[in-house]
């Protein structure tokens, strides 16, 4: 699929989110897709993901790849390597298309990749409030993240005894994180550090 017919479709989802379903099945990346990310690939590395974002002007595109270059996959190198980028950018696409219907309710556009499926933000909310337990929000994102459902970079379960509590620093970031203040990759950082400090077990 070409940059102009992605953006296009893209641009008819923003505009008529109910349409969402007609036209996911043609919003995929091919392998030409996958191959652009590869020649780009040098500028994220030297020139950092918000100045590759910029320079593509937010498109799809450009949002997959960098969520694709933020996945742990990009650093695969296996025979099927570009078959497995292929199918993990279906994954993306998919957060993306959720985005842009959240958008289109709330009017807040975030051009960042998407990275966590919107759901998960409704959920995090209700522990922020005091309605869900400290326990119910750590089975939640193991199980999520053991599913593939989200994916934590940098982050390595470790043997050692958990902490038992979660610090107070981590839902001051999931508030700004519920209220649209701060991106995916920055919370990302509060599931790391969680992961890191074995009170997430993946």
């Amino acid at each position: 699929m070409t940059l102009t017919k992605i953006t296009f479709v893209f641009g008819l989802i923003i505009l008529f989110p109910n349409a969402t379903n007609v036209f996911a099945a043609e919003f995929e990346f091919s392998m030409n897709d996958i191959e652009f990310c590869h020649e780009v690939y040098p500028q994220y590395e030297m020139l950092g993901l918000q100045w590759f974002l910029k320079n593509y002007h937010y498109s799809i595109e450009a949002r997959v790849c960098g969520s694709l270059y933020e996945d742990l996959l990009w650093s695969y190198q296996g025979d099927d390597r570009m078959q497995k980028l292929l199918e993990r950018s279906l994954h993306y696409i998919e957060l993306e298309i959720q985005e842009s219907k959240e958008e289109a309710k709330t009017g807040i556009n975030d051009p960042t990749p998407a990275i966590i499926p919107s759901w998960i933000k409704t959920t995090t909310g209700y522990w922020v409030d005091g309605f869900t337990s400290d326990v119910d929000l750590v089975n939640g994102f193991q199980w999520l993240i053991q599913n593939d459902v989200i994916h934590v970079p940098y982050a390595e379960s470790t043997e050692d005894e958990p902490t038992g509590t979660i610090p107070s620093w981590i839902k001051t970031s999931a508030g700004y994180w519920v209220d649209n203040k701060i991106t995916d990759d920055e919370f990302l950082i509060g599931l790391e550090w969680l992961i890191n400090n074995g009170i997430i077990r993946v």
